[in-house]
């Protein structure tokens, strides 16, 4: 009887707690954005997001966000980035994404998808380096850039 009572409790105890722990596990979210001076992003500027990432374990969705001035001319916006990983090994991607919205007006800020199910096989800083694209010298209206990176 005793251990049935015991093993009851047990179970009315710990099981609640282990749901709430498991179930209510936060996103571990990293997060590295760069202010672009007066808005004006030249061809020739590399601006690079730092994200320090100790979990070489789960697996990782990251997004390019950015800030725009309502004055800014195009309708797209194409990059080329450079991922460096903590032992100096690299990669680079183009990228371009479209800016406006199903009436073709401007957002302010932008959050879009860049890779998901990644996994970070190196512990340390990892570097997210990014320039424009676009055949303008210099991007008039572009604020700020960066990298959001959630876990899975």
């Amino acid at each position: 009887m005793k251990k049935s009572v015991f093993l009851s409790n047990f179970l009315i105890f710990f099981f609640p707690l282990y749901f709430f722990t498991t179930c209510t596990r936060e996103l571990t979210v990293y997060a590295s954005f760069r202010q672009i001076e007066r808005g004006r992003w030249k061809q020739d500027q590399e601006y690079t997001c730092e994200v320090l990432l100790e979990d070489s374990i789960l697996l990782h969705h990251i997004d390019i966000t950015g800030r725009f001035k309502y004055t800014y001319p195009f309708d797209s916006l194409s990059l080329a980035v450079t991922v460096t990983a903590p032992s100096g090994g690299s990669f680079c991607d183009t990228l371009s994404f479209g800016l406006t919205n199903s009436r073709h007006q401007l957002w302010g800020e932008f959050r879009f998808p860049y890779c998901s199910g990644v996994r970070f096989t190196e512990k340390g800083v990892w570097r997210f380096s990014f320039c424009h694209n676009m055949e303008e010298e210099t991007l008039h209206g572009v604020t700020a850039i960066g990298v959001f990176i959630e876990v899975q």
